[in-house]
């Protein structure tokens, strides 16, 4: 089996691991040093780059209290020796307003040594921003 797709079955499996929220399986996919990032936003709580598991932990905990996602569809997945780009769609409620809102994204994952190094997120920040602003 090539690296790549070792890369991919390992990407799908951290969306299985998400869908599921088996937090322990995702925590054995990420490499001690993960850094991972969504672009900031004033009035998303769970905007910018965390690092190490605790960091992980920490976004995780901000995101099950500010939103409940309603749909995480990842539809394409390209790659490269060390990453894999997933195209997709989402689809979240802001708790605090009970606001709806919908976004493409991209989520970049970056991979060393058979473990997620590096996940960024990217999407319309401007609608997310819009579902929390009171």
């Amino acid at each position: 089996m090539s690296s790549r797709t070792q890369h991919i079955d390992l990407v799908r499996s951290l969306y299985r691991a998400f869908a599921d929220k088996d937090i322990s399986s995702i925590l054995g996919m990420l490499s001690d040093d993960i850094e991972w990032g969504e672009p900031e936003n004033p009035f998303n709580p769970a905007g910018g780059t965390r690092k190490g598991h605790s960091g992980f932990l920490e976004w995780i905990s901000i995101g099950k209290n500010a939103e409940d996602i309603l749909v995480l569809s990842p539809q394409k997945m390209l790659t490269d020796l060390d990453s894999v780009a997933v195209v997709g769609h989402m689809k979240c409620r802001a708790i605090s307003t009970g606001k709806v809102y919908e976004s493409d994204f991209v989520h970049l994952v970056t991979l060393r040594d058979g473990k997620i190094c590096k996940f960024q997120e990217f999407f319309d920040t401007y609608v997310a921003g819009e579902a929390f602003r009171p």
